[in-house]
């Protein structure tokens, strides 16, 4: 029995818009009316039931690792926004540019990514450009609350835009400039739930409508593993690990919380502590706060 089975098991943690949910939303009912959001849902649950419906092993495996693209994209979220933190702490401000755009960026692949209005093109989602990246991700967040992606639009191109100004122009005014007027912490909270929301609505439509046995195949577990980049080759073994743990354990889509396990979160953290083994207030720890942006397990 997998750790999925078993938070299953444990059952929902809430109700809001109309259903349960396994998360607990707080950020989705301070930004959205939730009217809006339960119509959004009953809309996504009909855009997703011809893909579902339609179910082969290609989509089954898309989906697995969409999913598990989608959780790391929100603990990288994690990790740079708790490394944000001890960087203003510390006054380490000529990173702060870099850390407030990609803290928010990782946050937004992650909407795109559960969204059943993105395709997949064989992968290539994973390559998507900065500015589409933004821009799918605020026409998504426009059907849950117009006004609200509408200014995250507005935001996150200011951020964009300041941290290619301290990266590329090396201003001689430092970071001495209006900085855009968002709060990273609470806004990818909210996107954070965005994308936890529909990687449940999507494990309903599977539930439903997906008969019988399908495979997560090797082909898509390469896709996130095995890395290229300007002809350089990148091998995530723990990658390679964890989704083959879904591939023997549980091979179909599940939603985003479910598909990260506590071995899973300690060893993403992990990964980032000091090799010193020296500790104190200067040095960043990693292990601080995981839940700093999502209820990770």
């Amino acid at each position: 029995m997998s750790h999925i089975h078993i938070r299953q098991m444990m059952g929902a943690e809430g109700n809001y818009a109309g259903r349960s949910w396994f998360y607990h939303f707080r950020h989705i009912p301070i930004n959205c009316e939730e009217a809006e959001v339960e119509k959004t849902c009953q809309a996504l649950l009909q855009d997703m039931a011809p893909i579902t419906k339609d179910w082969n092993e290609a989509k089954n495996s898309e989906w697995i690792v969409r999913v598990y693209f989608a959780a790391k994209m929100i603990l990288s979220s994690s990790v740079m926004a708790q490394s944000l933190e001890f960087a203003q702490k510390t006054n380490l401000r000529v990173v702060n540019s870099y850390l407030d755009y990609y803290t928010v960026l990782n946050c937004l692949r992650a909407i795109i990514l559960t969204n059943p209005h993105v395709a997949w093109s064989n992968g290539e989602l994973l390559k998507t450009t900065h500015t589409k990246t933004i821009n799918v991700a605020v026409s998504i967040l426009s059907r849950f609350n117009k006004e609200v992606a509408q200014r995250v639009n507005h935001h996150v191109a200011h951020l964009k835009a300041f941290r290619e100004l301290i990266s590329y122009r090396a201003p001689s005014n430092g970071d001495g400039f209006p900085k855009a007027e968002i709060d990273v912490i609470n806004s990818c909270r909210f996107f954070a739930e965005i994308a936890q929301m529909q990687s449940e609505l999507f494990e309903v439509s599977v539930r439903k409508n997906v008969k019988g046995k399908f495979a997560l195949t090797d082909d898509a577990i390469s896709q996130i593993c095995n890395v290229e980049i300007d002809d350089f080759d990148f091998f995530d073994e723990a990658d390679c690990y964890r989704l083959g743990y879904l591939q023997r354990k549980y091979s179909i889509p599940t939603n985003m919380l479910h598909v990260m396990s506590e071995g899973h979160v300690e060893d993403f953290f992990g990964s980032w502590v000091s090799d010193d083994e020296s500790t104190g207030d200067d040095q960043f720890d990693p292990d601080g706060n995981w839940r700093i942006l999502f209820d990770v397990p």
